[in-house]
């Protein structure tokens, strides 16, 4: 009997013990996952304002030179995570100006542009068509080519740098044009 007492006294013990242990194991709760980081969108309409300086010289060599600022209109359409698609159509008054005194007075133009989005920055080639006037009355269609890069500061607001240049077809021969240009842009 006293080894039944014993072994039961034991048993009772050893109880204790497990469940003595198994209430030091740590609960473990729910594995939370980081929030992804959130990834800039390009898609929507935009508009803004630019201000630069612009450089010509035509095919008899008369150069001409300026400040000029305008505004721009676009929308984009991200395709992907990192390819950007857009329009966009912008003009600027111009003071690009010969010694002679002829004026560019306003450059157009409608163009297509395929950026590569890294987030909130876009590095991107542009082209497209392109209108002039000079102060003589002449007007010229051409053509338009540049390169910029846009950084999207806030959500709905964006500051670009752009390189663009422009060929003219004048009746008295061409007029080539290249232009720097900063700008703003408000997306909707």
């Amino acid at each position: 009997m006293k080894k039944i007492g014993f072994l039961a006294a034991a048993l009772f013990a050893l109880g204790f013990t497990v469940s003595a242990n198994a209430a030091d194991i740590p609960v473990r709760g729910p594995v939370y996952k980081a929030a992804p980081a959130a990834v800039f969108n390009w898609t929507g309409f935009y508009v803004g304002g630019h201000v630069g300086y612009g450089w010509a010289e035509d095919s008899a060599n008369v150069k001409a030179d300026g400040f000029l600022g305008g505004v721009q209109a676009g929308y984009n359409w991200q395709l992907s995570p990192n390819f950007v698609f857009g329009v966009e159509a912008d003009i600027a008054w111009t003071g690009v100006e010969s010694a002679a005194n002829v004026k560019l007075d306003y450059v157009a133009t409608i163009r297509a542009r395929l950026g590569y989005a890294v987030n909130n920055v876009m590095f991107y080639g542009t082209g497209g068509y392109a209108r002039t006037e000079l102060s003589t009355n002449n007007s010229a269609d051409g053509y338009a080519l540049g390169v910029g890069l846009e950084w999207a500061f806030s959500r709905n607001w964006s500051a670009k740098v752009e390189y663009m240049y422009h060929n003219f077809d004048f009746a008295a021969g061409d007029v080539d044009l290249s232009t720097v240009k900063f700008g703003v842009n408000y997306r909707f």
